[in-house]
């Protein structure tokens, strides 16, 4: 793995790419899909952005006996379901079901930025294609939290496939989140529990947890980075819970899986993905104070004592959501938080009650 802020071959190539000629269009085939994960933008000069940008292209599949096949990975009987769980099931299980499109060239457009349209690198294998892309030009009203690009595609074609990127200030808070029962209740735990509610029942907010989001994105040059092990065909899913929620919006970074038979990560992928993804926040926006959200139900806290000892003048604090009851002087907690401040690090009641006061 690159370390971060390192440049690999591939995105040196799409950076070329998109600096010269770009073509009119998407090399996509009318049965062919474009999903965008929310990334982060910054502002490199007064005339300069650069975006990142991270697509997957797809063709949906339409075998209804994939359906079966996953619901019997799973471990889920479609039998003993209610109609709206079950339809809510075919819903949800799509995109793990979809075939990835190799060799498509994606091109977008900025909603409010003239500059030419931008090339991304072809898509390999897995459909993936994620570009570094520096754009000549500063947006409409610069105030904006958000730049909204979409896919150019062919004409007569009235599709939109559309994204965005969260355009972070130089300084400020970063409130870096997970989301599985930290701010959304999945019962990760408890595997058949944790299936359910990602793919047949309602999705549920944790108490009290949107409205402690929504102040703290309110102060000045605050922005939310929402974390987590889930794979990417859960986008969707995910940022309608968020808006429903009432959650400010902010970048996902979603771990890359195009597999249905990867969707539990294994030993050790969790960690690695969110690591890396908080390694290439904290080196693109050196100046700004991080606070790390997570639940005591995986490994947030260990991985985020880690990144507090590697780098204690930049973590603000670090809350924990206790879902799993163990009390502050247990000894994970010893373990984890060892040689971390007392006051840098707290837990939080899964009831939404009072938080502590945060450290300045």
């Amino acid at each position: 793995m690159p370390r971060p802020g390192a440049v690999t071959r591939r995105q040196w190539l799409g950076l070329a790419a998109s600096m010269a000629w770009a073509p009119a269009q998407a090399t996509l085939r009318d049965d062919e899909r474009v999903l965008f994960l929310p990334g982060t933008a910054r502002r490199l000069d007064a005339g300069r952005i650069e975006a990142d940008l991270h697509a997957w292209v797809y063709e949906p599949e339409r075998r209804p006996g994939l359906r079966t096949a996953f619901a019997r990975y799973l471990g889920l009987d479609q039998d003993a379901m209610s109609a709206a769980d079950r339809e809510r099931f075919r819903r949800r299980c799509g995109l793990f079901l979809a075939d990835s499109e190799r060799g498509k060239e994606v091109v977008v457009r900025f909603e409010a930025m003239p500059a030419q349209p931008v090339r991304l690198p072809a898509t390999d294998a897995a459909g993936r294609s994620r570009l570094r892309a520096v754009i000549d030009g500063a947006p409409r009203g610069g105030s904006a939290a958000h730049l909204d690009f979409h896919a150019v595609l062919a004409d007569g074609d009235t599709r939109r496939f559309a994204g965005r990127a969260l355009l972070v200030p130089p300084e400020g808070l970063s409130v870096v989140s997970d989301i599985d029962d930290t701010v959304k209740l999945t019962e990760v735990r408890d595997r058949h529990e944790m299936l359910l509610n990602t793919f047949a029942r309602p999705s549920r907010a944790a108490p009290g947890m949107a409205a402690r989001y929504r102040r703290l994105a309110a102060a000045p040059g605050a922005r939310v980075h929402y974390l987590s092990a889930s794979p990417m065909q859960l986008l969707p899913v995910l940022e309608d819970f968020l808006a429903a929620a009432g959650f400010p919006r902010g970048s996902l970074h979603l771990r890359e899986s195009t597999s249905w038979r990867s969707l539990v990560p294994g030993e050790g992928e969790s960690r690695a993905h969110k690591l890396g993804a908080i390694a290439q926040l904290l080196h693109d926006f050196p100046a700004r104070r991080f606070l790390f959200v997570g639940d005591s139900g995986e490994a947030d806290p260990e991985i985020y004592a880690e990144v507090a000892r590697a780098h204690p003048g930049r973590v603000q604090a670090i809350l924990i959501r206790d879902v799993t009851g163990e009390g502050r002087d247990a000894p994970r907690y010893r373990a984890a938080f060892e040689g971390i401040e007392p006051g840098r690090w707290h837990l939080l009641p899964p009831d939404g009650g009072a938080w502590p006061r945060l450290p300045a």
